[in-house]
């Protein structure tokens, strides 16, 4: 078993989910007891700051607690992340998803390893220009689920970042294609169950009606 990994964190955003970021850190603390682990409060304003830092107080060698003063969005505060401390990979979990089961970490560092210019591992999809799922193609962008995902925190320093979005990593990973930088896929649901758009579900993305365009214009096929 993997016990630490000084090299990678990890790091769960939570935006008033206290009750799916606890059961996501314990699902990986099942089988990474001993891993670094970053959580980050996105502005709640229910009782999240104060469970996560009582959790932080029961693990104050593993965990780290952020507390941001307003919602940002997850997009920008995972780019927050990537230029907060100085790990050579961050390691994205959604607060939807639980972990069944060991050795998605290593292998996922394996992975990013023996490519120089790889930006992310994690369940490789494509979409269209306007963020939305698609069969691959030649004008399609690759596509990296940020549920579980890890990053090369250098190399994602290099491209535009991260955006308040449905899907916040497109333009990064867009203009990583024009640069040759490397998506790698990885079976991360044999690992882990995402049980999706928790946080949505109970809040929405709120985008706004730019959110309502965008799928407009997807659905006429501009």
């Amino acid at each position: 078993m993997m016990q630490t990994e000084p090299s990678c964190v990890l790091v769960i955003i939570n935006y008033q989910t206290p009750d799916l970021t606890l059961r996501a850190f314990n699902s990986f603390h099942t089988f990474y007891p001993n891993f670094p682990v970053i959580l980050v409060d996105n502005g709640s304003r229910d009782n999240s700051q104060s469970l996560l830092t009582e959790l932080q107080q029961k693990h104050p060698d593993q965990i780290s607690v952020i507390h941001l003063p307003k919602n940002i969005h997850h997009g920008p505060a995972m780019h927050t992340m990537l230029h907060h401390g100085d790990s050579k990979y961050v390691f994205f979990l959604d607060s939807e998803c639980e972990v069944f089961r060991e050795g998605f970490i290593e292998q996922m560092l394996e992975l990013a390893k023996r490519e120089e210019k790889v930006l992310a591992v994690g369940k490789k999809i494509f979409m269209n220009k306007r963020g939305f799922d698609v069969e691959e193609s030649a004008d399609t962008i690759p596509y990296i689920r940020p549920f579980c995902m890890l990053v090369h925190r250098r190399n994602y320093q290099l491209l535009p970042p991260f955006q308040k979005h449905g899907s916040p990593c497109l333009q990064t990973m867009r203009e990583a294609g024009k640069k040759n930088f490397s998506l790698l896929h990885f079976p991360v649901l044999e690992y882990v169950q995402h049980t999706g758009r928790g946080t949505v579900n109970r809040f929405g993305y709120q985008l706004g009606m730019r959110d309502k365009f965008n799928y407009l214009l997807h659905r006429l096929g501009v």
